[in-house]
């Protein structure tokens, strides 16, 4: 829910306002520093006049970006990029060995595609990110699976995969999906399957229904209690005959209930991974 107390529609215009300009900050600070190492190598390619202007603007640009922010502080977190996990690929056996006796869990395919995180405020999408925190809304409005607006009130993040329905081809899958967030493109072959809902409560199950009812695509999922059925499931995989219609590298595991995945958390380090899920791939 928002934080605010201000009217719910000023503040949505004080966090598209945040986020429009934390984006004209991004792409001034890049512009700047490329203009830094330019005239540092002796290959300067505008003028110091030029230079001068362009540190007028980002320093304006960063006034605003305060004045827009003391409306509504509590808002300010919530104009910053997006923050998508990496998923560990260690031996299914030893991560099971950390889970509780008897932890449910539930099968999906590890889609090849680009991870892209969005941000809906009242309804409306006003953010998108891909994993390394770049603003990509763009493509995002371009994607016919993804709705530009849900029936939801407040804040609500939603991760999941850009990818092509080529099957055949994972390494094609990301290659297309990339170039689009990397370049700013569309593409009409690809499409956004959801899988996860920030801070959602319940289970696994509640967060694929409630996506599936606000308009997104989910991933085909299977619920499992003993470990022999995952191995099993991964099994299937490598022969080819489970998840057969995505295009993917791999199924990903992970443990059913909500509550869980919390009080297991992420690990340390400078690429934090969730405890509570895993990449099983081809190993060697």
């Amino acid at each position: 829910m928002l934080l605010s107390a201000l009217p719910p529609y000023l503040c949505l215009f004080l966090l598209v306002s945040i986020v429009s300009l934390r984006r004209e900050l991004r792409q001034a600070n890049r512009v700047i520093h490329s203009h830094e190492s330019a005239y540092r190598r002796g290959y300067a390619k505008i003028s110091d006049h030029e230079f001068d202007q362009m540190v007028v603007v980002r320093e304006k640009l960063k006034s605003r970006l305060r004045a827009v922010a003391a409306h509504a502080p509590e808002l300010e977190d919530l104009g910053h990029s997006i923050s998508l996990l990496s998923l560990d690929n260690q031996r299914f056996e030893y991560w099971y060995s950390t889970l509780p006796v008897a932890t449910p869990m539930i099968v999906q395919p590890k889609i090849d595609g680009c991870s892209l995180g969005l941000r809906y405020v009242d309804g409306r999408l006003v953010h998108a990110a891909k994993r390394c925190g770049s603003d990509v809304l763009d493509v995002a409005l371009a994607v016919p699976t993804i709705p530009r607006r849900i029936q939801v009130a407040g804040v609500v993040e939603i991760h999941g995969e850009l990818h092509t329905l080529d099957a055949a081809d994972p390494q094609k899958s990301q290659k297309t999906a990339a170039r689009a967030l990397n370049c700013h493109v569309s593409n009409d072959g690809l499409v956004f399957t959801a899988y996860r809902t920030l801070g959602a409560a319940g289970n696994e199950a509640c967060s694929l229904e409630f996506l599936r009812k606000i308009g997104f695509s989910t991933p085909d999922s299977l619920v499992c209690t003993y470990p022999q059925q995952v191995k099993q499931l991964h099994q299937h995989w490598l022969d080819g005959q489970l998840f057969s219609s995505y295009p993917t590298d791999g199924i990903v595991v992970k443990v059913y209930e909500h509550d869980l995945q919390r009080e297991m958390g992420l690990s340390n380090g400078a690429k934090p991974c969730p405890l509570w899920a895993l990449a099983m791939k081809r190993y060697d």
